[in-house]
């Protein structure tokens, strides 16, 4: 595992906005996207856009992150990651992936049928029974859950949430109110922020090596 796998972790699930208010249609469609500069520490490395889009009860999320971490003019690491996911209600029905992890392929494809989750991945193929969910930052209801499908990997992780409280943080330079959670895996641990409208405002974890990693709102 390299020092930046924690990074990558992040992405799975998520895995990660300028948060445009709701567009709403006839139909009751919605799209939001949402757009984080990614720091490690004090130096920008790239960017993660979340575009998610609604139509009841069918939920689509397009992912594209892409990081470079550059030591003296030359590119130490790079990253890229896409995914798409459409969910039904707080289900996952379908699951697309690709991951260029500093020139290792990864993938995920997956569709829900007979009660499961049929994926194949770069690592083989695996199944996982009733209703999946993956890292969806996006909707605060992913921290009821107890396992959630890493999107870059297709394992499955048990995770543990703990609710830290009330706390004011900057959110695009104004002071805002927000309730902070801390996510644990086996591997990783997130710490992230909602508003009191429920609205995703912040994240950030810590690699290997105790760097910061900061997901900061566009």
């Amino acid at each position: 595992m390299t020092i930046f796998s924690p990074i990558l972790c992040l992405v799975v699930a998520v895995g990660l906005c300028t948060l445009l208010s709701p567009l709403v249609n006839a139909q009751s469609n919605t799209e939001k996207t949402y757009s984080f500069k990614v720091f490690l520490e004090d130096e920008e490395i790239g960017q993660q856009n979340f575009v998610v889009s609604s139509n009841e009860p069918d939920t689509k999320i397009e992912i594209d992150a892409r990081f470079e971490v550059k030591y003296l003019f030359i590119t130490a690491y790079s990253y890229r990651h896409t995914n798409t996911e459409v969910w039904n209600g707080k289900c996952l029905e379908m699951i697309r992936s690709q991951t260029n992890d500093n020139g290792k392929s990864l993938f995920v494809q997956g569709t829900f049928t007979d009660n499961q989750m049929k994926l194949l991945t770069h690592d083989g193929i695996r199944t996982v029974s009733g209703c999946t969910k993956t890292f969806a930052y996006w909707d605060r209801d992913f921290l009821l859950s107890q396992s959630l499908l890493n999107s870059q990997t297709g394992e499955l992780n048990q995770i543990k949430v703990k609710e830290l409280g009330e706390e004011m943080i900057s959110v695009r330079s104004q002071a805002t109110p927000a309730t902070h959670y801390e996510v644990e895996a086996d591997k990783f641990s997130i710490d992230i922020w909602y508003a009191s409208n429920g609205e995703w405002v912040s994240l950030q974890s810590t690699t290997e090596s105790d760097s910061k990693l900061i997901y900061v709102l566009q």
